[in-house]
Order: structure tokens, then sequence, then C-alpha cells
């Protein structure tokens, strides 16, 4: 968690492949202060979109942040993926979708709320 699911019309080059999944953990951490370690993105080759859609991205995230930092995260993710995949604004669709953080497992552990991974013993604990 979280879980960044990219679709696409097309394939997506692995250097693509590559470069986004760093950008989205980039962003999403950077925004969050999330651990690497929680940042998930899978990719969806040749899938149906809307016409002029490219690139669809459903990000799924823990619920309890701010509404200003989910809109600051969705814009920057929006305008960096757009110039990485130098596709216009109007070609990618992106939706940020909160769940409760105890909906979601991590190695076997329930996942903190947003700003409370401090008080994990576990994942502090090396693999």
């Amino acid at each position: 968690m979280p879980l960044y699911t990219v679709s696409a019309t097309d394939n997506i080059s692995a250097v693509n492949k590559q470069q986004l999944a760093q950008l989205i953990v980039d962003i999403h951490c950077g925004y969050t202060g999330a651990p690497e370690t929680f940042v998930n993105v899978i990719y969806w080759e040749k899938f149906p979109l809307k016409a002029g859609i490219k690139y669809h991205i459903l990000a799924t995230v823990r619920k309890g942040r701010s509404q200003a930092l989910n809109d600051e995260l969705y814009a920057d993710m929006r305008a960096q993926t757009c110039k990485l995949l130098n596709i216009s604004e109007q070609q990618l669709d992106l939706n940020l979708v909160e769940v409760p953080a105890s909906w979601v497992m991590e190695g076997g552990h329930v996942l903190p709320d947003p700003g409370q991974e401090d008080q994990c013993d576990w994942l502090h604990q090396a693999p």
C-alpha cells in the first residue's frame, strides 16, 4: 500500500515502466513520508480505455491525509507522469482512492494510519 495500477492502451517499454515506477515512488513518498517499501506499482497493457485516453492510473492510498496534501500529490503526479510519458493531460485518466489502513497488510502486518509508521516495530526490523 499504496497500490498504483497503471493501465495503458499499448505496450509500455521496460525503461518507461522502471522510470514511471520510480517517479510514482518518489512523488508518493515525497508528499506522504510513507516508506518506499510500502509503494506497489502494477501494469496492465493493451487495456481498453475511454476514447482519447492512453493511460489510466488508479492510485489506492491510505485514508487519513489532508485533502490539500492529496490534491498536491494528485496534481504533481499528473503533471510529472504526462511529462515522462510525453502525453497531454487529456490522455491521462488519474484517480486517487482512499481506503482505511486497517484494510491493508504488508508483510503479514496491518498497516498503520498515515503518520503512525514510527510506532510500528515490525516496520523497522531487518527482513
